[in-house]
């Protein structure tokens, strides 16, 4: 493989990664709109937009577990 197609092949990669995290991140706030209603507001969309992956797999878990937003989104 060249350098050129390990560059693109890293390239999709990075591609591939980004959309599952961004896919994860719209079920999470589908979940939490569906739960909490009006409590997701920006700050909470913002906050979840700009969290690692690792940590957004623990808020989806907590989703069915968790009393409030605040002890779901607990770090």
């Amino acid at each position: 493989m060249t350098a050129g197609q390990q560059l693109i092949e890293q390239s999709r990669q990075e591609g591939r990664q980004e959309g599952l995290r961004q896919g994860e991140c719209a079920v999470l706030l589908r979940q939490l709109r569906r739960r909490f209603g009006d409590a997701v507001n920006t700050e909470i969309e913002q906050r979840i937009a700009t969290a690692p992956v690792e940590q957004i797999g623990i808020w989806t878990d907590r989703v069915l577990s968790a009393a409030t937003l605040t002890e779901l989104l607990a770090d």
